[in-house]
């Protein structure tokens, strides 16, 4: 599902130019539960950018199902990316001055993949899923960061992606919160989602299918998972 081949990014800095990626192959199957881990400047958010079209390498390609991300023209890829892959922020990016439910509705209307009639009972299920329905006609600031975190991972779902991909999800919750996020990634990939975190977090014991280990841009390890 995923190809990562020779990627190559580097940014250029007022001390000389910074490799923040190093040639990296990198595989990933449909359905797979992965951890992408490393210290900070390690590479792991510029990856995560990588897979998601939000930054293009300076070599090397990126494919996902067939399609060479980088080569799509902008007005394009949005619009992949919205359809393909769903992003997890840590900051949640929710917008303040709509709903929670108005949050999910503008997802699905920008990508326009779900019929209309069926958008707002779509939107509820998903909420009803990550266990936040009741609040679905609140402002984000009324809910906790729990929640917030929920009301972003169900918006990252309104459009069915197969790719779901989160950048430090559980970083600024509390370890009971962070544990339930963690276990709703654990439920999307066992129903064929490809799920993938980017964590500083200890992963050992998580569950993840694989665990991908950055360190100065370079692709050091590639284990498997302890279930």
């Amino acid at each position: 599902m995923i190809k990562l081949s020779g990627v190559k990014k580097v940014f250029p800095g007022s001390n000389g130019s910074f490799t923040a990626l190093d040639n990296i192959d990198l595989h990933l199957a449909a359905g797979e539960f992965v951890a992408i881990v490393g210290k900070s400047g390690s590479g792991k958010s510029t990856l995560l950018n990588m897979l998601t079209g939000i930054d293009h390498p300076d070599s090397g390609v990126v494919t996902i199902n067939d399609t060479r991300v980088h080569t799509l023209p902008e007005s394009q890829l949005a619009k992949w990316r919205g359809a393909n892959i769903g992003i997890v922020f840590q900051f949640f990016q929710l917008i303040p001055t709509l709903s929670i439910l108005e949050n999910l509705l503008l997802a699905m209307d920008f990508v326009d993949v779900i019929p209309k009639p069926k958008r707002a009972q779509r939107a509820r299920s998903l909420l009803n899923l990550v266990g936040i329905e009741q609040h679905a006609d609140k402002f984000p600031a009324a809910l906790s960061g729990g929640e917030q975190q929920r009301a972003a991972i169900a918006r990252a779902l309104v459009n069915a992606p197969p790719i779901l991909v989160a950048d430090e999800p559980t970083g600024n919750l509390d370890s009971k919160n962070a544990s339930e996020i963690h276990a709703l990634f654990r439920q999307f990939s066992r129903s064929g989602k490809t799920v993938i975190v980017v964590t500083h977090e200890d992963v050992s014991a998580s569950g993840y299918d694989r665990i991908v280990t950055l360190q100065d841009g370079a692709l050091v390890s590639d284990e498997r998972g302890a279930a």
